[in-house]
């Protein structure tokens, strides 16, 4: 489908899971399927999620994020293609009065292609998501997220939730770009399920972009070195997983889609602060 999904996951992170990381570094593998028989998939990515307070419950959010996807897929446009992107997320999040609302307002600048910074690679988005403050250990969101992608603009409602069940078990996400359950065993162990669904789309010359699709369910266990230095691995599965090829010839746009479902692993490393 907050990486355009996947910027949700980044931009709105902070206000939709129970941490924020000033910094965290990934890496994903995506293993050989049965129908490409060198079929993979690296990830590369580095972002940031700095509040900074400015009075009361008012902040101003900034989350820089980069990354660098590797595509290798035998009989295909793409046995070997880099492409990058770099996204600008920022915005304010403001408490409404004195109620138990607030609103989140983020701008998204980002450019997507094998280049970064050409003419044609830049877009720009907006996230616009409400928060009801049920009681203190439950919250809910609604919005809605729109994108100028390359094939045009992308719009989105949004729905999350923030649910502390108790002190061990933990509900938060913004569908649909992120829902996750936690579970804490002890001071130096969480574990869950997540599920991700991100969407981007990639300039690759004039007359030719691509899309990635995915839809990902994994298990994750995380392991606090010592706090706020956490270790993360996420082992799992893509369904529906695709690369859409759009060609525009004579005005006339041509798709070629590979679907490439499979097994992954994440591996990443965060400076975090539970919240």
């Amino acid at each position: 489908m907050l990486r355009s999904l996947l910027i949700i996951l980044f931009t709105t992170s902070l206000f939709s899971q129970s941490y924020f990381e000033p910094l965290q570094v990934r890496h994903t593998n995506a293993f050989k399927n049965n129908q490409y028989g060198t079929s993979l998939f690296q990830i590369s990515e580095i972002s940031s999620e700095l509040p900074i307070k400015i009075k009361n419950n008012n902040y101003l959010f900034v989350s820089p994020f980069y990354s660098n996807n590797q595509i290798t897929l035998e009989d295909t446009d793409f046995q070997s293609s880099t492409i990058q992107s770099l996204r600008l997320p920022m915005g304010l999040i403001t408490s409404i009065g004195e109620s138990k609302w607030s609103l989140t307002l983020l701008t998204i600048l980002s450019w997507n292609g094998e280049k970064l910074f050409t003419d044609d690679n830049f877009q720009f988005g907006t996230i616009v998501f409400t928060t009801f403050s049920k009681k203190t250990n439950k919250k809910i969101r609604f919005g809605i997220y729109a994108n100028k992608e390359f094939f045009g603009w992308f719009v989105i409602p949004l729905a999350g939730l923030n649910w502390q069940i108790n002190d061990s078990n933990y509900i938060f996400g913004l569908l649909p770009g992120r829902l996750s359950f936690e579970h804490k065993w002890n001071t130096k162990f969480y574990g869950g399920l997540t599920f991700r669904a991100p969407m981007n789309s990639y300039r690759i010359n004039n007359q030719q972009y691509i899309t990635l699709y995915d839809n990902q369910l994994s298990l994750f266990l995380d392991y606090y070195l010592t706090k706020p230095i956490c270790i993360t691995i996420e082992p799992g599965w893509s369904l529906f997983r695709k690369i859409r090829t759009s060609t525009i010839e004579n005005n006339i746009k041509i798709n070629e889609t590979s679907r490439v479902d499979g097994s992954f692993i994440k591996l990443s490393a965060a400076y975090r602060f539970k919240l």
